[in-house]
């Protein structure tokens, strides 16, 4: 019988169960090219990584670092919010509708204008009755100019004839005085010659009537001496009787002083007269004065039409410069009153960005620098350039300014308005009022010209819109 020599236990079955298998002996050739393989993919991915970690490093050095970005920036405008001026009354007309856009003095809408017409006819009496009264008054003063002067006239002339009159009977008075007194002398001195020549006559009568008793004289020389006598006693009754007659002319005197004495009064008289007539000049004053407070009265009366024509005018509202209705308040009926506003509208002109940047932001951002606007609504972006930063905050002027001196305190990154210009293109007429916008600025040393001219030109923008609404 033959023995078999047993085989010699392989190599896999003596080796443990956990320890690798030894490859075939056609292995080692196909080994090495996988595990190469597998090194290179690693590599490949770890260099990718890295590459992209790079790009999005370099990216946001780029886009981060050289940009500041927001999305609290919105389009802003100049709203305008229409109101009635000055009157208040129904609605009795509408001309617009949301969103239709207007011109200048283009009729909005129209308030119930009855009771103001009402106060312009009521004026328009007012004021010709106040122009009738004037009329009055100046034909009165006219007549006064031309009347006074005349009366002083008169007054002066009929005083200087009284006094001419005067002076003529002072005159009279004087030369009727010296021709009486003149007379009285004379019939005076005619008496005492008349006495004398008696008294010598007498004598003469008397020695040639006793010489002729005793003969001694003719009877002729007595009787020529009796005849002597008689006749120089006829002539001294003659002289007194002429001295009586002068000393009755006195009466002539006393007429004369009457004479004088009417004519002093009547002197008296013109020379009130003419104080009396003076007089008108003040008068001519007072109704001058009278006259002014009517044409003061006549005014208050234009300014009283006028003012009634201005409420009449502004029951018809008007657009107070070029733009879009955006918001109607009121409707037809409704009750307006002054100073509330039926509608709103704004100037498609004066469009704008305002983005409330984090002052963390601000660094790098200047006046002059270019500004990419993206907008939900708008495909492509806008481009801007930033053409102010505000001087505060917006928290500064909040309704409940935050205080912060009395308790805890949390710091929160404020906000800083920045006003940005937008480039107008084909698109600028479908801009919008509000819309949301995503401001990127780029950052750079800005171009100052550049913004102190554009914000100059926007506030000529703003002043002509506001010069419109006047």
């Amino acid at each position: 019988m033959s023995t078999t020599t047993p085989a010699p236990p392989s190599v896999t079955q003596n080796a443990p169960q956990n320890a690798p298998q030894a490859p075939p002996a056609s292995a080692p050739s196909a080994a090495i090219p996988r595990q190469s393989r597998s090194g290179r993919f690693k590599i490949v991915v770890l260099a990718g990584l890295g590459g992209l970690l790079l790009v999005f490093l370099s990216v946001w050095w780029w886009y981060g670092g050289n940009r500041s970005v927001t999305e609290d920036a919105f389009v802003e405008a100049h709203i305008i919010n229409v109101a009635p001026q000055a009157v208040s009354g129904h609605l009795v007309s509408f001309f617009v509708e949301e969103n239709d856009r207007v011109e200048k003095d283009q009729l909005l809408a129209e308030i119930d204008s009855e009771p103001y017409h009402d106060q312009v006819n009521l004026a328009q009496r007012k004021l010709e009755a106040a122009e009738a009264e004037l009329k009055r008054q100046e034909t009165a003063l006219a007549r006064l100019r031309l009347e006074i002067p005349l009366q002083i006239e008169i007054a002066r002339r009929t005083l200087a004839a009284a006094k001419a009159d005067e002076a003529r009977a002072q005159g009279g008075l004087k030369l009727t005085s010296d021709e009486v007194d003149h007379g009285i002398e004379e019939a005076q001195a005619g008496v005492e010659a008349a006495t004398a020549d008696l008294l010598l006559a007498q004598q003469e009568y008397t020695r040639f009537t006793n010489l002729q008793k005793e003969g001694a004289v003719p009877l002729r020389k007595a009787q020529e001496a009796t005849q002597a006598r008689d006749a120089a006693e006829a002539h001294r009754k003659l002289a007194a009787a002429k001295l009586a007659t002068a000393q009755a002319n006195r009466t002539q005197i006393d007429v004369a002083k009457r004479t004088v004495e009417a004519a002093e009064k009547t002197t008296q008289k013109a020379s009130k007269g003419v104080d009396l007539a003076e007089t008108g000049n003040d008068e001519i004053r007072e109704v001058e004065l009278l006259t002014e407070l009517k044409r003061v009265g006549v005014a208050e009366a234009r300014t009283v039409l006028a003012a009634a024509e201005h409420q009449l005018k502004y029951t018809e509202i008007r657009a107070p410069c070029p733009g879009i209705v955006v918001k109607r308040y009121r409707h037809l009926g409704d009750f307006a009153s002054a100073g509330v506003p039926i509608l709103s509208m704004y100037n498609p002109d004066l469009l704008y960005v305002t983005a409330n940047l984090e002052e963390t932001r601000l660094r790098g951002v200047a006046p002059g620098n270019p500004v990419e606007l993206e907008a939900d609504s708008f495909a492509a972006p806008f481009h801007g350039r930033v053409v102010w930063i505000d001087k505060s905050t917006g928290a500064q002027f909040a309704l409940m300014p935050r205080n912060v001196v009395a308790g805890e305190f949390t710091k929160v990154v404020q906000r800083v308005p920045v006003r940005i210009a937008i480039d107008k293109d084909d698109r600028w007429p479908l801009l919008r009022a509000g819309l949301s916008v995503k401001a990127i600025i780029s950052h750079g040393p800005g171009d100052a010209h550049w913004a102190e001219q554009t914000a100059r030109e926007m506030a000529d923008a703003e002043e002509r819109f506001n010069r419109a609404k006047e």
